[in-house]
């Protein structure tokens, strides 16, 4: 069955504002917030945002149908926004606080069970643990368990290998390990699980 997204995606494609504006609505939040684990600079983001999309229109009769929409969007908006900044990938900076890298650690009443005071514990020790990872490692936690993308589609978007996006996650989930108390751990371990639900 064809999803909303790919009608919307291959409409676009034969020249349909519309699903343009479907397609720039459903993604530019989550672009947004990708964009801020690169840059802090909000401008520069709206400006490869804005650029990515007129590209598209521009060029929407050279574009193949695609069963992952989320996928190539992200791929393009990626290597615009590194062209953009003139970083190469293993340079790139991540701003090292989990407010900056949405790591969302109260999302709601599953998590009562942790008290206002540990919560923030936990918060303090992530920040530091986060500190301890790579770049990457930090954009392949956020792919695999906020943006949901399974590890072949990370592949694709980071330029990897899927064997080399699952050993750069195992070892994103070790240093977590190393930094973290043990009981630290299985709470974020809990709740990354949970935002996969």
């Amino acid at each position: 069955m064809i999803s909303d997204e790919q009608k919307a995606w291959d409409e676009f494609r034969y020249g349909s504002e519309t699903a343009l504006k479907f397609i720039f609505d459903s993604y530019y939040t989550l672009l947004f917030n990708y964009g801020h684990k690169f840059t802090p600079d909000d401008h520069v983001i709206e400006d490869v945002i804005q650029d990515l999309f007129v590209k598209l229109w521009v060029d929407r009769d050279k574009i193949n149908a695609t069963a992952a929409v989320k996928n190539y969007i992200y791929k393009a908006f990626r290597r615009r926004l590194i062209r953009k900044l003139d970083y190469a990938p293993l340079i790139m900076a991540f701003p090292a606080t989990e407010e900056k890298i949405h790591f969302d650690i109260e999302p709601g009443h599953d998590h009562r069970m942790i008290s206002a005071e540990r919560t923030k514990k936990i918060q303090h020790n992530l920040a530091i643990a986060l500190e301890k990872m790579t770049s990457r490692q930090r954009e392949v936690i956020h792919l695999r368990y906020f943006e949901e993308m399974e590890f072949n589609d990370i592949a694709e978007v980071m330029q990897l290998s899927t064997k080399d996006t699952y050993k750069l996650l195992y070892r994103a989930i070790d240093t977590l390990k190393k930094h973290l108390p043990r009981f630290d751990y299985l709470v974020i371990l809990y709740l990354l699980d949970l935002q996969r639900k």
